[in-house]
Formats: C-alpha cells, structure tokens, sequence
C-alpha cells in the first residue's frame, strides 16, 4: 500500500513579527526565512519520513526546482510533476512570539491540474487499497475523489482551507477526514465547535463508513473508526512555529496506517511528530524522522 498525493508545493515566505498585522496598519518584521512548503508537500513529506511510500502529483512553475528537490530528497517519487509555465504556489506566512501563524496562500499552478492529468495519474499509479491524499489547495478535488473511488482506491481528505462549496463536494466518497476542529464543525453543520465530542459524533453519523480523525490543537485528538472512539493528548512542548503542524500529523497518521499499524499506534506517533515539529522553525524543514519520534515517545513512557 502506498500514497498517492494530488498535492500543493508553496514556496513559502516566512516573516517573524510581534504581532499579526491589522487592518490598515504597516509593520516591521523581525526576522525573515524563505523555505518550501505547501499542504501537500509537507504532507507527502511526512509520510516519507515516517516510512510510507509515497508518490506525489501535482505542478509547479518555472520556479519550482527547489520544490521537486525537496520532494526528492525526501525519498518521494516526483516522476509525474509537471512543469508549467508561471509561478508556482506560493505563501506569505506571519509567525508571532508565541508560534502561532497567519498564512495567505497564492494557488499558483497548483490550480492548474487537469482531468487528463488526474486520469493518468490514476491509470499509471494507483492500485486498489492505495491511499490518494486531497487537500485543498489544489483544483478538481471533486473528480479526483470520485475518480480515485472509482478506481478501487481510498480517499483522505483534509479540507484545509475550508471549501466554500461543501455541499457540492463528494463527501461520502472519502474514507479518512482529517480535520481540526473548525473544519469538522463546518463539515458537522455547526457554526461553533463548542462540544467536540458532538462535533465527532455529527461527522460519525453522516459518515458512517468513514474514519473521523479530529485534531483540536492543546486539546489532543479524537478520532472515530471501526466503531471505536480514540482520544490522545498533545506532546507538552515549547512552541517556535505551528505552520507544518497539522500537516505532519496527517502524514505520520496516514502512514501508519499503510503500515498496517492499528489506529491508537497512529494517533500515538502522529501526535509525537507534530508535537517535534511546533517545536522548530519552518515547514517540511521541521519535519522529523520516524526514529527520532520514536525516541521521543519512548522518552515520555519512562
């Protein structure tokens, strides 16, 4: 089993500031890194780190080489990234004393995919019980849903950022959601997610046959799959830069389960990894390996 990604590359631009910039006002930044990111990049470059084997499919502009290398480098396989002409997606991303992030992102040729492309990307590389993985910061979410079902492959979806038009997407297609809690919410038909528990439970009963993965920041995860309720808490660590954070969590949790490990080991090391990750500076940068987030589990159950 393995991942396939349909999956963003951002060049991100990263700026250090005191606080977030407000309606009308001009600030200075205190610090300044340019690094590569991208939901789906930093995504399939966790799932790498973490063991699975992942292939990624996307596009990128004439600016883009940093981006594949980085994918490369990563033991990811890169065979069918198409260049195009223009920019490449990239983000503007404020970071402020505590880690915590606001992030505009420009699709770029993210947005440039076509059915053809997604077709071939299929034909050629999916096999039944493989794993696509959606986010949305890329076009045709739809069709590459439905068309990856049809094909006898399974769906994770993480719909970040929040799509504006839910109802017109095949939800009922996708067997794992990753979401946090606003995403959940919206996807429950909540305006505030006030009770998480309800939130899971919303989410569980519209999609029965789905696994429900519900990250909540300090509050840990909840997680609904099989018929079973998992909860896990977070790591206590010092936070530097949240920006890679729920992304390294989908993509150890994924590949956990190509692993074939059961879903409390998953929720375990993902949480571990993402936990490693708000703790450094950077994107796919801060990503760990499996073996140091191992070593880091095995250091909290002494």
């Amino acid at each position: 089993m393995k991942i396939l990604s349909f999956g963003s590359m951002n060049v991100d631009k990263v700026y250090q500031v005191e606080h977030f910039v407000r309606m009308g006002e001009t600030i200075h930044a205190t610090g300044f890194q340019q690094n590569v990111g991208g939901k789906g990049l930093n995504q399939s470059v966790a799932a790498s780190r973490a063991g699975a084997t992942v292939f990624h499919a996307g596009a990128v502009g004439t600016d883009g080489a940093i981006l594949t290398e980085t994918l490369a480098d990563a033991g990811i396989d890169i065979s069918s990234i198409l260049t195009l002409p223009g920019q490449s997606g990239h983000a503007i991303i404020q970071v402020d004393p505590k880690g915590h992030n606001c992030i505009i992102v420009f699709g770029g040729t993210n947005r440039e995919l076509t059915e053809g492309y997604v077709d071939e990307v299929l034909r050629a590389h999916g096999e039944a019980g493989d794993i696509v993985l959606l986010q949305n910061e890329t076009n045709l979410i739809p069709y590459i849903i439905r068309n990856a079902q049809a094909a006898g492959l399974k769906v994770a979806f993480n719909p970040s950022p929040i799509p504006s038009d839910l109802d017109g997407l095949p939800l009922e297609c996708v067997d794992y959601f990753i979401v946090n809690e606003v995403e959940g919410a919206a996807i429950a038909g909540m305006e505030e997610p006030s009770d998480y528990n309800a939130v899971l439970q919303i989410l569980s009963e519209k999609y029965p046959s789905s696994v429900i993965v519900l990250t909540l920041g300090s509050a840990g995860v909840l997680c609904r799959g099989g018929g079973k309720t998992y909860q896990h808490d977070i790591y206590p660590v010092r936070a530097v830069d949240t920006t890679a954070a729920g992304d390294t969590f989908c993509g150890y949790f994924l590949a956990g389960i190509c692993g074939g490990r059961d879903i409390a080991k998953c929720l375990e090391e993902a949480s571990a990894a993402s936990a490693i990750a708000v703790s450094r500076p950077g994107a796919a940068p801060s990503i760990p390996m499996a073996e140091e987030v191992r070593a880091f589990i095995r250091k909290f159950l002494r």
